[in-house]
């Protein structure tokens, strides 16, 4: 039986903030700025959904992933799992928490230690959490992991050395999923693999998700992929969100300037398909030293005065979208 989405967010976010300090002065311990990687994000997640949070290189999106499980700690916010407010927990209680929130990294010849062989890196969130009564029911469950993301008992005594980009990436899936979790972050988890395998992985991820019910924070830059596992975009551009909706909506009528000539760069696969090209002027500002008002303005092809002065907020445009843009308009995208 499919899955179905939930009504209820299991996961909320509110005005989510990460600044880094900068250091200067005359032997480097002032403080003389701050890089604003994050600046007042906010949405929801619902149990079963897959939110994606889309933007360039350097946006905040890696940030706010981390920031999920508090393995990068927030300037301000709020962020609320199941009800309970993870910014009010201990170490402890956050490590225990950490067992319905789990993570997948974007490099699987990173994120696994080469000294472990595969049964101990998926079996380590099982020894940490307690969650084997022995030796056997360990191994037990650690074959049971392996074939559900399409390895079997062959590899358990083999290093990761000894396997493909996308079967690390698969034991890295299967370490997530060991402490059965609610929800899991995978930042651009197939980024680092070839174009064939990519889709195997986002296909085992889809699979698992109706199997278990799993939400998925999935983090990209790459829009082929978000259209086809996600049901919801958010679009980040400098630390903040400019647009979120329904994937199939926000992909053929973007509503944000930045959405649409993100959108139409996208590659189309029938060349008969044409799309207008916008073409932004300027370089993304640096998060160190932001633009007043809208980020986006100083490349905006529509940014008039007051996009330099106010802070637009996201707002209902129709359709179920949510745009933060002074002059947002809907723009026909050929899909």
């Amino acid at each position: 039986m499919g899955h179905t989405v939930g009504s209820e967010p299991i996961l909320v976010v509110r005005d989510l903030r990460k600044h880094f300090p900068i250091a200067g002065g005359p032997l480097g311990f002032r403080t003389v700025g701050h890089v604003k990687a994050v600046d007042g994000v906010s949405f929801e997640v619902s149990a079963g959904e897959t939110l994606a949070l889309v933007g360039e290189s350097g946006c905040g999106k890696s940030t706010t992933g981390r920031m999920l499980l508090r393995l990068t700690e927030p300037s301000g916010g709020e962020i609320r799992f199941d009800g309970i407010d993870l910014l009010g927990l201990g170490r402890s209680e956050m490590r225990r928490r950490r067992r319905e929130i789990q993570i997948v990294f974007q490099d699987p010849y990173a994120s696994l230690s080469p000294r472990q062989r595969v049964e101990d890196i998926i079996a380590e969130p099982l020894d940490v959490n307690g969650l084997c009564e022995n030796a056997t029911a360990r191994r037990d469950r650690v074959v049971e992991l392996l074939r559900l993301v399409g390895l079997n008992d062959m590899h358990l005594r083999r290093y990761p050395f000894e396997f493909s980009g996308g079967q690390r990436q698969r034991v890295a899936i299967a370490r997530a999923l060991a402490p059965q979790p609610r929800l899991i972050v995978a930042d651009e988890p197939v980024s680092a693999l070839d174009v064939s395998i990519q889709s195997q992985v986002v296909n085992l991820m889809q699979d698992l998700q109706e199997q278990f019910g799993l939400a998925y924070v999935f983090i990209s830059h790459d829009l082929a992929v978000v259209r086809h596992i996600a049901h919801r975009v958010a679009v980040m551009y400098l630390g903040r969100l400019v647009e979120v909706g329904d994937t199939e909506t926000l992909f053929s009528r973007p509503h944000h300037p930045y959405t649409q000539a993100l959108l139409s760069a996208a590659p189309v696969a029938d060349p008969e398909r044409r799309r207008t090209r916008i073409v932004l002027t300027g370089d993304v500002p640096s998060p160190a030293n932001v633009p007043s008002g809208c980020h986006f303005h100083p490349r905006c092809p529509v940014a008039q005065g007051v996009c330099k002065e106010t802070v637009p907020v996201l707002r209902d445009v129709g359709g179920g979208q949510m745009a933060a843009c002074h002059f947002a308009k809907a723009f026909p995208i050929p899909v």
